[in-house]
C-alpha cells in the first residue's frame, strides 16, 4: 500500500474532500470523503469569498480525516486558469539518441515564461516533432538531430493560490500543491492513443462548463462558460413558478431523449401539494437550453481551434507536416455531473452534436461517476508525484 493522499476538489457548486490510498492492484481505496454545497464561483471570481474557509473546513471535518498527512493536493477549477502554447526548437547539431535529460532541459526552458498575477501550474508537451517529420509524445529512445516541442503551459491566478494556501494552513495542512483539474482529467483518464490524435473534453458542472482540446500530455486549448445543472434548475423553477428545491426534484423525473405526446405529464408532490406540468413543454425548454448554451458553445470552440491551427501552421518553427486539428479520428468525452445526472440528456446532446460522446470517469468501483472524475484524476496525479516520477516532477516543478 502506498502513502495516503488528501485531495481538495473545488467545483462550481460543491467542494469535495477525499483521502485515497492506492493498493497493489492500482485501485484507490477511499479512506475519508465528504462533499459540501457552497456558493461557488462565477467567471473566475468567488461568489462569497469570505465564506470559502468555512466550507473547506467543513468538508475536511465531515470526512473525519485526522490530518496525519500534512500535504494537501488541490484540484484547481478551469475558470481560475488559462492555457498558453508555444513552440521550442532544440537543434542537437547531429543525430543523437534522445534521453530523459534532453526532455527535462526542454521543460527547464519552459519555466522562464512569466505572466503578471499568474503562476505556472505545469508545463507539458502537446507533441514533439523530430527532424520536422516524426510526430510523437514519447520521444525518449528515438534518434534525431532536432526536437521541436509544442508546449502547453497552464497558468493559475495568484489570488486563488494565496487564498487556498491561507485557508489550508488554518485547517492544518503544512504543504499545498496545486494541480489543474481539467489537465488531470484529460491526461489521466483519456487513453494515450486518443490523446495522440487529439481528444475533445467537455466538463459540464453545476454552474460552469469547460471545453478543452487534449493533445499529447497537455491541453492545447480550453475555454469556459457560465452554464450547468444549476442554470437548468433555475430555468425550470421560473417556467413552473416554483422554488429551486421543487424544480430540482422535478428535474430528477424528467427524461429528455424521448418524444412526449400532448397528454404526457410530469408530476411531483411536496407535502399535500401536487405539481403537474406537460412533459412536452418542459422537455422543449430544456432542449433549447442544451442547444443554445451547450451545443453552440462546443461548436464555436471547435471552429476556433481550427482557426488557431491555421495560424500556427503559417508561422510554425519547423518545416514538416502541419499541426493536426480536430478531425474524424477525434474522440469526444463528456464528464462532470451537470448533464450526466439528467436522464436522456447525454443522448440528446449526442444527437444535436452529431458525434458519439464517451463518458469520462475514474476506474474505482463505486466511485466511477462522471462527477467524481476530477477528484480521482487528481488522486492519480498526486500518486505519481509521490512515487517520484521524474518527468512528472519536472512538469510540476
Amino acid at each position: 500500500m502506498r502513502e495516503e493522499i488528501a485531495v481538495l476538489d473545488i467545483g462550481s457548486g460543491k467542494i469535495v474532500f477525499a483521502v485515497g490510498q492506492k493498493s497493489s492492484d492500482e485501485i484507490f481505496n477511499i479512506k475519508n470523503f465528504a462533499s459540501v454545497q457552497y456558493p461557488g464561483y462565477y467567471k473566475g471570481e468567488w461568489v462569497d469569498k469570505e465564506s470559502l474557509a468555512t466550507y473547506i473546513a467543513e468538508a475536511v471535518s465531515k470526512s473525519g480525516y485526522n490530518l496525519k498527512n500534512k500535504t494537501l493536493y488541490v484540484s484547481v477549477p478551469a475558470e481560475f486558469t488559462f492555457v498558453k502554447t508555444n513552440g521550442l526548437l532544440t537543434n542537437l547539431k547531429k543525430k543523437k539518441t534522445i534521453g530523459e535529460k534532453m526532455i527535462k532541459d526542454i521543460h527547464n526552458k519552459a519555466d522562464s515564461f512569466k505572466v503578471a498575477d499568474y503562476s505556472v501550474l505545469c508545463s507539458s508537451a502537446i507533441e514533439y516533432v523530430l527532424d520536422g517529420e516524426t510526430h510523437t509524445i514519447t520521444p525518449i529512445g528515438e534518434s534525431a538531430s532536432s526536437i521541436y516541442a509544442n508546449m502547453s503551459y497552464i497558468f493559475c491566478k495568484n489570488d486563488f493560490i494565496r487564498t487556498v494556501c491561507d485557508i489550508s494552513a488554518k485547517v492544518g495542512f503544512k504543504y499545498v500543491k496545486f494541480i489543474d483539474g481539467l489537465w488531470a482529467e484529460g491526461t489521466q483518464l483519456i487513453d494515450e492513443q486518443a490523446r495522440v490524435n487529439g481528444a475533445v473534453l467537455i466538463d459540464v458542472g453545476y454552474a460552469s462548463t469547460t471545453f478543452a482540446f487534449v493533445k499529447g500530455d497537455g491541453i492545447k486549448y480550453k475555454n469556459s462558460a457560465s452554464f450547468g445543472y444549476g442554470f437548468m434548475v433555475d430555468a425550470l423553477a421560473g417556467a413552473l413558478n416554483v422554488n429551486y428545491y421543487i424544480a430540482e426534484n422535478m428535474l430528477g423525473q424528467i427524461t429528455l431523449n424521448i418524444d412526449s405526446d400532448e397528454t404526457s405529464t410530469y408530476q411531483y408532490t411536496v407535502g399535500n401539494v401536487q405539481y403537474e406540468c406537460r412533459a412536452r413543454d418542459i422537455n422543449n425548454l430544456l432542449h433549447c437550453l442544451i442547444a443554445d448554451n451547450l451545443v453552440d458553445f462546443v461548436n464555436s470552440n471547435i471552429y476556433r481551434i481550427k482557426e488557431l491551427d491555421d495560424m500556427t501552421n503559417s508561422r510554425s518553427g519547423y518545416s514538416g507536416k502541419p499541426v493536426s486539428s480536430i478531425n474524424y479520428l477525434t474522440d469526444f468525452y463528456l464528464t462532470g455531473g451537470g448533464l450526466s445526472e439528467i436522464r436522456g440528456a447525454v443522448k440528446y446532446f449526442e444527437r444535436l452534436l452529431a458525434k458519439e460522446v464517451k463518458m469520462l470517469k475514474g476506474k474505482t468501483a463505486g466511485w466511477d461517476k462522471p462527477y467524481f472524475a476530477s477528484t480521482f484524476a487528481t488522486l492519480e496525479v498526486a500518486d505519481k508525484l509521490n512515487t517520484k516520477n521524474s518527468l512528472l516532477q519536472k512538469i510540476f516543478g
